[in-house]
């Protein structure tokens, strides 16, 4: 073999694994912010069939058709978070999660939006009438997924035995139900809990009622520092963003 066909190879292989690298970082495509219309998309007469199967609610464990039938008029009760209902995927956003959207400054690609999501979550939301009056909801941000797995290891370094919690302050009514397709909004004053470390959040909220199945979208901006939350750095990444935005997805089904 030829010296100058050894060094071709070689360049040839340095430029592939260079770049491979660089894929894995960028990662390939950007999700969609949530988004309420999506997430109502994926709750099916099998998610109230389920719901039914497991006892659900104050109508008496129906089964799916006559909870369509007969639409929920009071919502008093406790709800718990489902996290079973619908397969979990952050590319098509599917499922129930809590994650994170950040702008990133990329070598050669320039602005690009980092998503990451977490399908381990719990909690519950507690309604008296059309008023909330309580909620926690917890997620593990170890279990983090992004595109990248890349980014995901740095990231879920940041959360070892940093579970993320929300605490509902203050209780706020939604004034109605939401029926005929008109989605319930609201903001709810709370308290986000990283690791040891609680600062108060505005979450601006969109709910509907979909059968027995009650589903709830959210975001609110976080600045990173705040939460003592450190931004992975690579030598692709030119900049990021000191603040985050944390986004959720949930699917409730009443106790």
């Amino acid at each position: 073999m030829t010296r100058q066909r050894v060094v071709l190879i070689g360049l040839l292989a340095v430029t592939l694994v260079g770049v491979g690298g660089v894929t894995w970082f960028l990662g390939r495509e950007q999700p969609e912010a949530v988004d309420i219309e999506r997430a109502i998309a994926g709750v099916t007469s099998e998610d109230a069939a389920a719901g039914s199967a497991s006892g659900d609610g104050a109508e008496g464990g129906q089964d799916a058709a006559t909870t369509e039938d007969a639409p929920i008029t009071d919502a008093t009760g406790t709800w718990r978070i489902v996290a079973d209902l619908a397969t979990f995927d952050t590319l098509a956003g599917t499922g129930t999660w809590v994650g994170y959207r950040i702008d990133e400054e990329l070598s050669g690609r320039g602005a690009f939006t980092a998503v990451g999501r977490t399908p381990e979550v719990s909690g519950t939301v507690t309604i008296e009438g059309t008023t909330v009056t309580g909620a926690q909801v917890s997620a593990d941000l170890t279990q983090l997924q992004s595109d990248s797995g890349s980014r995901d290891s740095r990231v879920r370094g940041e959360f070892q035995g940093r579970d993320a919690v929300f605490t509902l302050d203050e209780p706020f009514d939604v004034g109605s139900l939401p029926s005929d397709g008109q989605r319930v909004t609201a903001s709810a004053r709370g308290t986000l809990r990283i690791g040891a470390i609680e600062r108060p959040v505005v979450v601006l909220l969109e709910a509907d009622l979909v059968g027995s199945t009650l589903v709830v979208v959210g975001r609110t901006d976080i600045r990173l520092a705040d939460f003592e939350v450190r931004v992975p750095s690579a030598p692709i990444v030119l900049s990021v963003s000191d603040t985050a935005t944390m986004e959720l997805q949930l699917r409730l089904r009443r106790e």
